[in-house]
């Protein structure tokens, strides 16, 4: 009698642990879903107003500053997605996520030795990089990174 009370009691730690373990997993599944979420926001905000701010500082070089500061502030980011932990129904999402992130650092990178050798024509500073396609690229994981929120 005692070593069933035993193994029942043993049985609902168990279940209880067990299910604390999936609420903790769904709650980080949402908490990724989100942060990953934020940052797709920003990369579009990223690609939209770099272009314009570029344009506005090859007329007037003083704005230099503000096209570092925004690449340093994706730079950032991006650091920060590539140190999060990914929970387990989200690891194919997050690779491929890696994947474009590290694009878009090389990119943004390029961008960067561009600016502060004086180059301040969007043209310029895109060629030859896959900067916005790539933000394009990432974009187009919103979806499979929205359903994990779900």
């Amino acid at each position: 009698m005692m070593m069933k009370k035993a193994a029942a009691a043993f049985g609902l730690s168990v279940l209880l642990l067990s299910g604390c373990s999936l609420v903790d997993e769904a709650n980080n599944t949402l908490t990724y879903a989100t942060d990953m979420t934020e940052f797709l926001n920003e990369t579009q905000q990223f690609a939209s107003e770099v272009p314009a701010l570029l344009e506005n500082a090859a007329s007037n070089p003083s704005l230099a500053a503000d096209v570092e500061a925004q690449l340093e502030n994706m730079q950032q980011q991006i650091n920060d997605v590539q140190q999060m932990d990914a929970p387990v129904i989200a690891e194919g999402v997050h690779s491929r996520l890696l994947d474009y992130s590290t694009q878009l650092e090389e990119g943004i990178q390029e961008a960067m030795s561009k600016v502060e050798s004086g180059v301040l024509d969007p043209a310029a500073i895109f060629e030859n990089t896959d900067l916005l396609q790539t933000v394009q690229e990432l974009q187009e994981l919103r979806n499979s990174i929205e359903q994990l929120g779900q």
